[in-house]
């Protein structure tokens, strides 16, 4: 929950840094600003400009902090290592009860500026105009009535000899008030080099000065509506969503890295992702993927989602399976590449299928691909195409990745899947070769599919230049077959051609250095020059699926018929390799659900879980002793636990069981496949 804003004062910020109470998440980015921007800060706050609000939070759950930046920029204690405490969740309510504790999720630069400016660490000054800098209208005010603003000359990194300065944290020791006069004129003021050379009287008037600038800058210190924040009470859910779509400075932040301060005590994650990337350069690992993919062993292939990863996973279990799944998930990108589903890694369509795929890793015998026989080798291809041309995991992706991980751990085992629903979930999207053209931004899952599928039923792209491989990590851009600005010009008046320059049909995948050499030129010429650095170019395009006529300039004129013709040719490798395959996967791996016999069924209310018997082959269900329709006894087992009879209950949507693949079902499928 989010209160309203609130503000507070500069000491109580400084105050609460100095003991503690007010600390850092480990995660949060290091202390960045210049002490140009510290000298910004206090000119806002002097000013009343707005600075923008901090934002604190109230954590729920056991974390790793961070202590406030307090190091010197240079020299000895510089780079000394910053404390981090672990504290528990009893750590934190009994210091959230008693010490008002709270972390700082947003505003920690300007947090910090603050703290070492007025504790010393950063030496920042007030620099006082002089009498004839002032406005006249100022000047005629008496000295107690004239602002901070109005007297600021600027606020500087060292003192002015020429004008009367305060250093902020001298004025802020002072604005304590247990300071005297003679000390304060003693180890302050007589060290200024702007009084060198004063009489008794310039001095007094001097030193006045000095003690009222103090006193109006202790005044802004207190005031305690200089400093606006929001003080959030959070749950692990609410705090990861918050860093991931709130940051000031746009540095996204995710519930990973809220995760690797709570297992910092014991698995230091950042480490070890850089530890497995360096072992591995060639290779990119996702964190998340390994960290979803952990969730679903330790929940027994239930969870995968940030509230229980971050409620529920501790660095014990990352201890236990970390070394397993990151050599499942290399083995898995090396089977990508090494079939074609890939060309790179960076034009993956779906990084979250390959959860499912080391759990299928995983559930297989001796955790390697070649243990596999050839009708489990035939549903991981249509599983993975029609998933990406089905767009499968756009949305709410979570589902599927248990559903799918649970799919593909029992075809590892040899099973059966009983739920027909699943391969209408694989049901794609793309039923013409119209379709193809509609496809035009390079984010699209269905974009990233084709060219992969393009490259999979070459067996390997190949580069233009040479006809060499393209390798896992290939620096690739998608490049125009037809110039943009070759059809720009040629076709400029023509609408319809023009909506389509950026169509997949024209698109195909090879190394930037390539793209750079070909520029506006139309698509006969740019490769007849090609074909003189690689004679073998026609042998590239039937690669690429490009048609070869267009080396003769067939289609310089055509770019629609081009279109058509390689979007035809995409097609037909959609309906090879996805849709002519459906029945035979369903005749392979369905098994549909018995016909007869009893099964516990269950369902929970109110936070309460009642259990029944359902009767397969008369659809009936025994609750309490009593033989009741599927719908009936929903009703019952509703009132039951909530003590409220007017409930109208559809009971196939109530009453869930465990199937083969020990996922939670509706009885439903009792119903719809019978």
């Amino acid at each position: 929950m989010i209160a309203p804003q609130q503000t507070e004062s500069i000491k109580n910020l400084v105050e609460n840094i100095h003991k503690e109470n007010i600390l850092l998440p480990e995660f949060q980015r290091d202390f960045v600003w210049e002490l140009g921007k510290t000298c910004e800060l206090f000119d806002s706050l002097v000013r009343d400009i707005f600075i923008g609000s901090i934002i604190y939070g109230k954590p729920s759950f056991e974390i790793t902090v961070r202590e406030i930046d307090k190091r010197p920029r240079k020299g000895e204690g510089s780079r000394k290592k910053l404390v981090t405490k672990f504290f528990d969740k009893e750590d934190i309510q009994r210091m959230t009860q008693i010490n008002n504790f709270r972390l700082i999720l947003d505003g920690q630069q300007r947090a910090t500026s603050i703290y070492r400016a007025l504790t010393g660490v950063d030496e920042v000054w007030f620099i006082a105009k002089n009498e004839e800098e002032l406005e006249t209208s100022i000047r005629e005010k008496e000295f107690r009535e004239r602002t901070l603003e109005e007297m600021l000359f600027e606020f500087s990194l060292q003192e002015d000899e020429d004008r009367l300065s305060i250093k902020l944290s001298d004025a802020f020791l002072i604005s304590k008030g247990d300071i005297l006069d003679d000390d304060i004129k003693e180890n302050y003021f007589e060290k200024l080099s702007f009084i060198a050379g004063m009489d008794e009287e310039e001095l007094k008037l001097a030193f006045r000065k000095y003690r009222m600038i103090c006193v109006k800058l202790g005044e802004l210190f207190n005031s305690e509506k200089l400093l606006s924040y929001y003080l959030l009470n959070m749950n692990t859910e609410k705090f990861a969503l918050f860093f991931e779509r709130s940051n000031s400075k746009g540095i996204q932040l995710n519930f990973i890295d809220i995760l690797a301060a709570k297992l910092y005590k014991g698995f230091n994650l950042r480490q070890k992702i850089e530890e497995l990337e360096s072992s591995f350069p060639n290779y990119h690992f996702n964190r998340e993927i390994i960290v979803r993919t952990i969730s679903y062993i330790v929940s027994n292939g239930k969870e995968v989602d940030r509230n229980y990863i971050l409620s529920n996973l501790n660095y014990e279990h990352f201890n236990m399976y970390w070394d397993e799944v990151c050599n499942c998930y290399r083995k898995v990108l090396d089977f990508l590449f090494k079939e074609r589903f890939i060309i790179s890694q960076k034009w993956m369509p779906y990084e979250n299928m390959l959860i499912p795929l080391i759990i299928f890793l995983r559930s297989i015998h001796k955790t390697d691909f070649s243990q596999m026989n050839e009708n489990q080798h035939e549903f991981i291809k249509y599983w993975y195409w029609s998933s990406i041309f089905a767009q499968r995991y756009s949305s709410g992706s979570n589902e599927a990745i248990i559903q799918d991980a649970s799919i593909l751990s029992n075809i590892a085992q040899n099973k059966k899947i009983s739920d027909k629903a699943f391969f209408s979930r694989l049901k794609i999207q793309i039923t013409s070769l119209e379709d193809i053209l509609s496809f035009s931004k390079k984010g699209n899952v269905i974009y990233k599919g084709i060219l992969n599928l393009i490259n999979f039923a070459s067996k390997g792209l190949i580069d233009w230049s040479n006809s060499s491989q393209l390798h896992l990590n290939s620096k690739l851009e998608d490049h125009h077959i037809f110039p943009k600005e070759y059809i720009k010009n040629k076709f400029k008046d023509n609408e319809q051609i023009l909506s389509l320059i950026d169509c997949v049909a024209n698109r195909t995948l090879i190394p930037k250095i390539t793209n750079i050499k070909i520029g506006k030129k139309s698509p006969s010429q740019y490769l007849k020059e090609l074909m003189e650095i690689n004679p073998n170019i026609v042998e590239s395009l039937k690669n690429h699926l490009i048609p070869i006529e267009i080396i003769d300039g067939a289609y310089d004129d055509f770019y629609i018929v081009f279109l058509e013709k390689r979007a035809e040719s995409i097609f037909k490798l959609i309906e090879k390799y996805i849709i002519a395959k459906e029945q035979k996967i369903v005749d392979l791996f369905y098994q549909p659900p018995k016909t007869k016999g009893n099964i516990k069924i269950f369902a929970s209310y109110y936070n309460k879980k009642v259990e029944a018997i359902f009767d397969i082959e008369t659809q009936q269900v025994h609750y309490n002793g009593e033989v009741l329709s599927v719908s009936a006894a929903a009703d019952k087992a509703k009132y039951n636990l909530s003590g409220r009879d007017n409930t109208s209950t559809n009971g196939w949507k109530f009453w869930k069981y465990i199937n083969d693949q020990n996922q939670e079902r509706y009885i439903d499928d009792f119903r719809k496949y019978k």
